[in-house]
């Protein structure tokens, strides 16, 4: 075989690798990080960079994302510690990566993308299954692979912070999937996609993770919303049934570690105030005084590097007696105090523009193309999930498969569901 036959193989093995990526979202980084240096190599080996080079520069939503991303290297230039600013750079590599992921993403193998997502959040459940039995119903099975969280944590690769969210956005793709394919008169995959559904609503219940919990309840309402768009009334009654159902149902079926969390969270709203380095107020401590240091820093922010130290300095004036965050716990704060107000409009572009950019795409994705922003602006509310590397993966990989350029011979391989 020849070099050049070899690399016309190139497209094809990458988004192979493309797929591995997907089934690795709810597991270990460490793998993906490696996997995607394959990649690249195997990308820069397979030659034709001018004609990658003219799909991406004609593709509005990558210089979003280049944009977002060397934003944060030029606010090294005011921030004091490099060495942490570094590591504020390194953590949104994904968002520099997508250069490679929007020409290496493939249409026809969106069916592909999806099932192997599918395939490794329902690895992960299964684990957490074995790890609830194994903590509350059978102690003396051998301890399972289990996530260093807490004592009863069930999530086997990452904690309920990244996991929750994973599931919940694999649980909207699952039913979203099932209605598509029993539309299209495929049973054996409707009745698989609702499968992986049900296994979502099982191990949420169980997670511990009151962000996937409140987020696959949003995005049941969302994708009644999609379902039903010819009749708006109903289809605004409906997705409010269907979000409060989702959310009862999941705390009446929810174990006794789980459901204390979400009465808990309910219960500190009451003492924002008082409750110091309780969870839900220590979020909104967490949240004013970063409000605070934007006050201070508001075009440019403090540096990628310095968002620890300002926070220390901020809650010693304010609130000496609470805990000091890693992260502000809510992703557009966080953004903006480190990056200030640019980084903060070229996040919420990252969120909203692609979207609108694609909006006559006739493809199939139109509504995981709402999904997507709407799900991940929901959830970075409590933590910022742009910042944590799982989710952040998760973020990129499905921007590619949603926003990457098309070629002529592109042809969906997913039918949305339609409107009813």
């Amino acid at each position: 075989m020849n070099r050049d036959s070899l690399r016309s193989r190139i497209p094809v093995v990458n988004s192979a690798l493309l797929a591995v990526l997907f089934f690795l979202v709810p597991t270990q980084i460490a793998p993906a990080y490696v996997l995607s240096a394959v990649m690249l190599g195997l990308w820069l080996v397979e030659g034709r960079l001018p004609d990658k080079w003219q799909s991406l520069r004609s593709n509005p939503v990558f210089w979003i994302f280049q944009a977002y991303f060397w934003w944060f290297v030029v606010s090294l230039a005011w921030t004091d510690d490099l060495a942490a600013g570094g590591g504020m750079v390194s953590r949104h590599l994904f968002f520099l990566l997508s250069a490679m992921y929007f020409t290496v993403a493939r249409r026809e193998h969106t069916s592909r993308y999806l099932v192997a997502f599918a395939a490794g959040v329902l690895l992960c459940e299964l684990l957490a299954g074995y790890n609830w039995l194994q903590l509350n119903r059978f102690p003396h099975w051998p301890a399972g692979w289990r996530a260093a969280k807490d004592a009863m944590e069930t999530a086997p690769f990452v904690d309920r912070i990244m996991f929750g969210p994973a599931i919940a956005f694999a649980g909207y793709i699952a039913a979203w999937q099932a209605i598509a394919t029993r539309r299209a008169r495929q049973p054996v995959a409707a009745a698989a996609w609702a499968f992986s559904w049900l296994a979502t609503i099982v191990v949420l219940s169980f997670s511990g993770s009151r962000t996937g919990m409140a987020g696959l309840s949003l995005m049941m309402g969302l994708l009644t919303l999609q379902t039903l768009a010819r009749h708006r009334a109903w289809a605004v009654v409906g997705a409010a049934a269907v979000l409060a159902t989702t959310a009862f149902g999941l705390y009446a079926m929810s174990d006794a570690a789980t459901r204390q969390r979400v009465v808990d969270g309910f219960a500190e709203t009451h003492k924002l105030d008082s409750a110091v380095n309780m969870s839900v107020p220590l979020r909104y401590t967490m949240a004013v005084n970063t409000l605070h240091i934007i006050a201070e820093h508001p075009w440019l922010g403090v540096g990628a590097g310095d968002f620890v130290a300002a926070y220390k300095d901020m809650n010693a004036r304010r609130t000496p007696a609470w805990n000091t965050p890693r992260n502000p716990h809510n992703q557009l704060l966080f953004t903006v105090a480190t990056t200030g107000l640019v980084g903060g409009v070229l996040l919420l572009a990252v969120w909203f523009a692609p979207p609108w950019l694609n909006r006559r795409r006739q493809d199939g994705l139109g509504a995981l193309r709402i999904g997507l922003p709407v799900f991940f602006f929901t959830i970075c509310l409590a933590e910022s999930y742009l910042w944590r590397t799982n989710t952040a993966l998760m973020f990129a990989l499905f921007s590619a498969l949603l926003y990457g350029p098309l070629s002529a011979r592109d042809t969906p391989t997913v039918t949305a569901p339609r409107s009813a």
